[in-house]
């Protein structure tokens, strides 16, 4: 388990990226340009990409200074589809929901934002046959309102109940909130009732399903990734959700930048174990998903699933991503000598 550090928080207020989006310019921390300690890091990335077109998505989103940018709340939304025999995609093409059928009901990896549930989360349930009074759990990847946003209808509604870490929940619903924080702009989201509590060494399971959470802190306190088994074509696969994922660094300081690291490495060591092959994301802007998404539509009988991208793959795609954050992190301390 990781130890506790100081970190930067994400103020829980944050609506939707599009304000995000703006309140990230308006706190940006001032980029610096690279030198010879944080071209180290940079070259490091670059050669565990390679030629490879699937690595090389994630080294040109984060290591080239100003190249990554946040999601989008008006992204278009997702053709709803089936990745795999029990994992569906749906939501937002920016900020999406995994469902998993179980023999229990159905679990929803994130519920995306607030006011996207009736017209686009709920349809897309039904376009592909599922019932959403059967969604009986909901699992945050972090406590942002664009992953809980859809989380209080379901829980009002259907009584599905919402899972995330004790931290996050307290960054859901802060010990002591601001003294104007439901005035104006200010009001909170919609926020579900303080329900079930995930932590790293606790499975939770569904019926058949296991999930095992890993402790991810940086983008949140509690951040999580999910690793957990998705049938390909009957043969069991193993695949990871990494669900507190820093798109935008200009906005982290540098002790989170240093806390994320850590947690990559901690899930790192724990998906090396357990032998992740497949990729998923719940903001795929960064690993080639509407690429791998146009081929799964194409693919022929035999063809590998284009989400299974192999251990070896799945370990340097997160290096990567460690790499080009310490390259960051050397501009900064570098340029303060």
């Amino acid at each position: 388990m990781l130890r506790k550090q100081i970190l930067f928080v994400v103020p829980f207020l944050l609506l939707g990226l599009d304000f995000v989006a703006l309140g990230q310019q308006r706190n940006a921390i001032p980029q610096k340009p690279d030198n010879p300690q944080s071209l180290v890091h940079v070259d490091a990335a670059k050669k565990l990409a390679g030629n490879d077109t699937f690595l090389l998505k994630p080294f040109n989103f984060y290591c080239p200074i100003g190249a990554a940018r946040a999601n989008s709340q008006t992204a278009p939304d997702l053709e709803p589809v089936k990745i795999f025999d029990n994992l569906y995609a749906i939501g937002n093409s920016e900020t999406t929901t995994y469902v998993l059928p179980t023999s229990e009901g159905l679990v929803l990896i994130d519920s995306g934002f607030e006011n996207k549930v009736e017209s686009t989360l709920v349809p897309h349930l039904q376009k592909l046959g599922f019932d959403p009074a059967k969604v009986k759990y909901i699992l945050l990847g972090h406590g942002h309102a664009d992953h809980f946003g859809g989380s209080k209808y379901f829980q009002d509604k259907y009584g599905t109940r919402v899972g995330t870490t004790a931290a996050d929940w307290d960054l859901i619903y802060p010990p002591n909130p601001p003294a104007n924080q439901n005035q104006g702009k200010n009001a909170p989201p919609a926020r579900p009732k303080k329900d079930l509590v995930l932590a790293e060494g606790q499975p939770f399971k569904s019926g058949e399903l296991t999930i095992t959470p890993i402790a991810i802190p940086g983008h949140t306190p509690g951040s999580l990734a999910f690793i957990f088994p998705v049938k390909d074509k009957g043969k069991t696969r193993i695949a990871g959700l990494f669900g507190g994922t820093i798109l935008t660094t200009n906005i982290i300081p540098t002790e989170g930048l240093k806390q994320y690291t850590q947690s990559i490495a901690h899930y790192l060591d724990v998906a090396k174990k357990m032998k992740v092959e497949v990729e998923l994301q719940n903001h795929p802007i960064f690993d080639g998903t509407p690429e791998r998404l146009g081929k799964l539509k194409t693919l022929r009988a035999g063809e590998q699933n284009p989400f299974i991208v192999g251990n070896d793959r799945y370990l340097k795609m997160w290096n990567i991503i460690s790499q080009c954050i310490q390259a960051e992190i050397a501009r900064r301390e570098v340029s303060s000598e």
